[in-house]
């Protein structure tokens, strides 16, 4: 049984920036499908395409609550990367745990770039790398660090600081940041419409369906909701973020709740003001500093809340409330500019693991669940929906292997003690970062 939930807000500025797309219509009476997959983000639209790739005979359903591809999606940095901050209690630790993060986390991006090659889709692909930047010097210590582990692995990077760090950023606020060259800067949006358009005609999307409830008899699943139900050999639960509102490992991935705000296209005088600087994207050295972008269009976002929010979904005064914050991450790192010029806001959905583990495996013979990837949704959602397609098959693959040979999430305390520790630990880490926000 899914617990209903709130409608997404419409104030994305991915989405916002976009042409109005016609939805699907909603599932209506019974239908039949060899394989029915709830949730059309990344992971279950990916899925979908792949399963009905394998099985061209096949049918495939899939079932979004609210618009496909316009949740967790949409409303993410549009961060494509490698190589993660190794750094704060939710990361791997020791060399072979990070070289073996990485090369998944790598897998995901060489999925995602072939898509985008393969089919020449446009969500404005910027292999910019990305920064992990510090206003702070105590904190430079943690990207000494992570340079000596990208080191030790080869990577590409290269630490930067005072005059070529503003030059390159447009701003004087941080004092140092590691530039690495694996990352790319997209339009999450422009993906994920894209992967709707790519779904086979033995793919039916149903949007505005969501599931009140489904159930295992026998060989097959019921998948039910308020004006159909569709009877299947195979169910994939593709929720990411919402697994525990469907009751779905609940004891090992929980849900955050982000927002953000962007400003409209910086004008020319504006743009000159902080130098004429290339597109980037930039990330906190510290857990809870802010995320912020230059987009290639001249827009800014500011992403620097992180919070347990009960109705998961944000809205109203409160998403008000937030952009405040983002209005002071804006002008501390460009003064120069109107503390006005957001044109968008909204808020989020991410899920996380105690232990950065992700979830990948199948709960029963003929039910499946993907999801929880820790801040890393776009490459290994794509890459987990591609594999699930394979074991929904009954395929093994090399990278089937390669995702179960990774740590699993480890098991949650109960709530609510869980919300209570989750709260505690994200002040704790607001505090240590209010000069990063």
């Amino acid at each position: 049984m899914f617990r209903p939930l709130p409608r997404n807000d419409h104030g994305c500025g991915w989405l916002t920036s976009l042409p109005t797309r016609q939805p699907r219509p909603p599932l209506q009476a019974e239908q039949k499908a060899d394989l029915v997959i709830i949730g059309a983000g990344y992971t279950g639209l990916a899925a979908a395409r792949h399963y009905a790739q394998l099985n061209p005979q096949a049918k495939v359903i899939i079932l979004e609550a609210q618009l496909a591809a316009e949740g967790a999606s949409a409303r993410n940095s549009g961060y494509l990367v490698d190589s993660t901050l190794n750094d704060g209690h939710m990361s791997d630790t020791g060399l072979q745990q990070y070289r073996d993060k990485y090369a998944l986390n790598k897998a995901g991006m060489d999925c995602v770039e072939r898509l985008v090659k393969e089919h020449e889709i446009d969500c404005d692909w910027d292999a910019c790398g990305k920064f992990h930047a510090t206003a702070v010097p105590a904190h430079e210590a943690k990207l000494q660090r992570f340079s000596s582990l990208l080191k030790e692995l080869d990577l590409e990077h290269k630490m930067m600081a005072g005059a070529d760090l503003k030059q390159r950023l447009g701003t004087q606020y941080y004092c140092s940041a590691l530039w690495t060259k694996g990352g790319v800067m997209l339009q999450p949006a422009k993906l994920g419409r894209a992967y709707i358009e790519l779904l086979p005609e033995n793919v039916s999307l149903f949007e505005n369906s969501p599931v009140l409830k489904w159930e295992t008899t026998g060989k097959q699943v019921r998948v039910v909701t308020a004006m159909g139900q569709v009877t299947a050999q195979n169910v994939l639960l593709a929720v990411n973020g919402f697994m525990a509102a469907g009751k779905i490992k609940r004891d090992r991935a929980f849900p955050l709740t982000l927002t953000a705000s962007m400003t409209r296209p910086l004008t020319d005088e504006e743009y000159g003001a902080i130098g004429q600087p290339k597109a980037w994207g930039v990330l906190s050295a510290q857990a809870m500093g802010a995320t912020v972008r230059l987009t290639e269009d001249r827009r800014i976002m500011v992403r620097n809340t992180v919070e347990v929010w009960p109705k998961l979904n944000m809205g109203g005064r409160h998403l008000l409330q937030r952009q405040g914050m983002h209005m002071r991450g804006l002008q501390r790192r460009f003064p120069q500019l109107n503390g006005n010029l957001f044109d968008s806001l909204w808020s989020g959905i991410t899920c996380i693991s105690g232990n950065n583990g992700q979830v990948f495996e199948r709960v029963q013979p003929n039910v499946f669940v993907a999801g929880c990837y820790n801040g890393g949704g776009i490459g290994l959602a794509t890459l987990f929906g591609e594999q699930m397609a394979h074991l929904a098959s009954g395929q093994m693959t090399d990278t089937i292997a390669q995702i179960e040979a990774r740590p699993k999430p480890t098991r949650l305390p109960p709530q609510p003690i869980l919300g209570w520790g989750v709260r505690l630990r994200l002040l704790r880490d607001r505090l240590l970062a209010r000069k990063e926000n």
